[in-house]
């Protein structure tokens, strides 16, 4: 689930941020020297991760989920909306809206195609590289099948995130993204992550997550709190309430038939 919030974070350097920074790079945890314990092999921490995020018995009884939460990002001294619609295998409805209404973006994935909209380009289809990194990002249930999700999943190193000890991981997207994890040694769920990969128009955009606030919804665990950092830009998110199983419409999803909805949030 955490990688569906990465798009919150690229949505506010492409449409809020002014300021040049391709050049800059996000603060990634540090590297300590390997422990005298052997590191889990790419199955048993995506096994881990699956325990601890709540289980895949639990995962699987879910087929819906909508999120809904705050954002502020004090670079700009905004704040805002932010609203998920997820329903399994992989349809996707993210919505961003702040400044109460002066910008709002979406992005929709309905399994095979994907759209999104924002006030400078209106309405268009995803393609390329962002409809790659889309099609991962809208998987329901990654954390419960991460190795099925990141096949050529490597764990690299013990680390640290803050205080936290932490197993670091890379994993790579088809569409051109090299992505980073971190996951806590004792309860196997991903506490932080950095991303470096193309956007839409081919320039390398990096970014660095951290989930924070760990709490049950239902039988899973999510965070509550996610900051993400990215060149001459910071936000952090707040999850307020998540509800499942909720009848959702596969029309939900859909590209608009035309661009005169789709600067409302629906």
């Amino acid at each position: 689930m955490n990688r569906k919030f990465t798009y919150f974070g690229l949505a506010s350097i492409f449409f809020i941020c002014t300021a040049p920074a391709r050049s800059q790079t996000a603060p990634t945890p540090k590297d300590t020297p390997a422990a005298e314990a052997k590191l889990p092999t790419a199955d048993e921490l995506s096994e881990k991760c699956a325990k601890g995020s709540g289980g895949k018995d639990a995962w699987a009884k879910l087929n819906t989920m909508v999120i809904t939460g705050t954002v502020d990002i004090p670079t700009f001294g905004v704040s805002g909306k932010v609203e998920i619609f997820a329903k399994r295998p992989n349809k996707i409805l993210r919505t961003t809206n702040v400044m109460d209404g002066q910008f709002v973006q979406k992005e929709g994935f309905n399994g095979q195609a994907g759209w999104t909209s924002d006030p400078q380009k209106g309405l268009r289809a995803i393609t390329g590289a962002q409809l790659e990194q889309v099609k991962v990002e809208s998987i329901f249930d990654t954390d419960a099948h991460l190795k099925e999700v990141y096949p050529d999943l490597k764990v690299t190193a013990r680390t640290k995130v803050g205080d936290r000890e932490a197993y670091a991981a890379v994993a790579h997207e088809p569409g051109g993204k090299t992505v980073t994890m971190y996951f806590d040694t004792q309860t196997g769920l991903r506490i932080a992550e950095d991303s470096e990969g193309p956007d839409e128009t081919g320039t390398v955009v990096k970014a660095h997550l951290l989930f924070e606030d760990y709490r049950a919804a239902g039988d899973i665990q999510l965070a509550r709190t996610i900051r993400i950092e990215a060149p001459n830009v910071s936000l952090v998110i707040k999850i307020e309430e998540v509800k499942f199983n909720d009848p959702v419409d596969d029309t939900k999803f859909a590209m608009p038939a035309s661009t005169t909805d789709s600067g409302q949030p629906h």
